[in-house]
C-alpha cells in the first residue's frame, strides 16, 4: 500500500498541472493566474460603463479618458502602460475607486508567480498595497470581492499563508457558493501539514515513502497537524459539494487523507481506512479528469473535408 500511495501521490501531483482555472497554486500559484481572467471582464464592463454612464466621471472628462486608455492598454496586455493611465486617472479624480482597483490589478498582472526576486516581490507588494486601499474606501461588495480574492492569491504566492487564509475566508463570507475559495483554503491546510510532516520525517531519518511507526512520534505529529488536516478535508469536501467535478479538490483530498494516515500508527485500522480513502479519491480524480478531457474532445467540431 505504501508504494502505491507514493506512486499515486506522484501521479496526481504530476497531473494537477492545469492551474489556469484550478490550482495554479502549485506550479504557477493559482491565485495570480486567476486574477487576469477574473478582472478582465470587469475592466471591459467598466469601459462600457464609462461610455454609457458619464455620470460616474462626467465631472472630469480627462479621468474618463485615462480610464478608457488604461482599459485598452490592459486588454492588449500592456499592464505597465495600463497602470500609468490608472494612476493618472487617480491623480485627476482621487476618489475613483474603480481606477484604484484596476491599478492594483495591473500591478498584479506584472507579478510572475514563482519568481522570488526582490523586484518581482516588490511588484506583488505594490498590488497588495493598492488592493488594501480599495478596501479602505468603503467599496461595494463587488469591489470588495474583487480585492480580497487577488489579495488572497498574491499572499499565497509570496508565502504569506496566514494572510491568504484570512482573505479567502473573507471571500467566502462575500460569496459562500464559490468553490474555489474553499479549495484554496484546503490547499493551504495541506501545504502547512505537508511541510510539518516532511520536517518531522527528516528529523526521524525517514524517507518520503516511509510511514511513521513509533506511537510517540505519531502523537507528536498528530498534535501538530490534526487541525489543519481535518479543516482541509472539510474545505475540500465543501468545494466538491459545490462543484461535483472539481478534480483538483479530489486530488488534494487524496493527499490530505494520506497526511492523516501519517499520524495514525497507533490506530492501524484508521490508517488502513484513510489510505483506502486516499486511493479512492485518486481514482475519482483521474476518472473525472478523463471524463472532462473526453467531453472537451467531443465538443470540438469535426474537421471539414477539403473539396477537390
Amino acid at each position: 500500500m505504501t508504494s502505491y500511495a507514493s506512486r499515486s501521490n506522484h501521479r496526481l501531483k504530476a497531473s494537477l498541472s492545469d492551474r489556469r482555472q484550478a490550482d495554479c497554486s502549485i506550479r504557477k500559484n493559482a491565485a495570480s493566474c486567476f486574477i487576469g481572467s477574473f478582472v478582465l471582464a470587469a475592466l471591459v464592463c467598466a469601459a462600457v460603463a464609462i461610455v454609457k454612464c458619464p455620470v460616474t466621471v462626467a465631472q472630469d472628462t480627462s479621468a474618463a479618458d485615462e480610464m478608457r486608455a488604461g482599459v485598452l492598454a490592459y486588454k492588449f496586455a500592456d499592464y505597465a502602460g495600463a497602470a500609468e493611465h490608472f494612476k493618472a486617472a487617480l491623480t485627476l479624480k482621487p476618489d475613483l475607486t474603480s481606477a484604484r482597483l484596476f491599478l492594483a490589478t495591473s500591478y498584479a498582472q506584472q507579478y510572475i508567480p514563482g519568481d522570488e526576486s526582490e523586484a518581482n516581490v516588490a511588484m506583488a507588494q505594490q498590488a497588495i498595497d493598492e488592493f488594501k486601499k480599495v478596501l479602505k474606501d468603503d467599496p461595494s461588495d463587488q469591489e470588495r470581492y474583487k480585492s480580497v480574492v487577488p489579495l488572497a492569491s498574491l499572499s499565497f504566492n509570496i508565502k504569506r499563508l496566514d494572510d491568504a487564509r484570512s482573505y479567502y475566508e473573507k471571500a467566502i463570507a462575500l460569496k459562500p457558493d464559490e468553490a474555489r475559495s474553499y479549495f484554496m483554503i484546503g490547499l493551504i491546510d495541506w501545504t502547512e501539514a505537508s511541510q510539518a510532516r516532511a520536517k518531522a520525517k527528516s528529523g526521524l531519518a525517514l524517507t518520503e515513502g516511509q510511514l511513521i511507526s513509533k506511537p510517540d512520534d505519531c502523537v507528536a505529529l498528530r498534535t501538530q497537524n490534526q487541525q489543519q488536516v481535518e479543516d482541509g478535508i472539510q474545505r475540500l469536501q465543501k468545494a466538491i459539494e459545490l462543484q461535483p467535478d472539481y478534480d483538483d479538490a479530489m486530488g488534494y483530498l487524496n493527499l490530505l487523507y494520506r497526511e492523516r494516515a501519517e499520524y495514525e500508527c497507533d490506530d492501524p485500522d484508521a490508517r488502513k481506512a484513510d489510505l483506502k480513502a486516499a486511493d479512492d479519491w485518486t481514482d475519482k480524480a483521474i476518472a473525472t479528469r478523463k471524463a472532462k478531457a473526453e467531453g472537451t474532445a467531443l465538443e470540438k467540431p469535426a474537421p471539414t473535408s477539403k473539396q477537390p
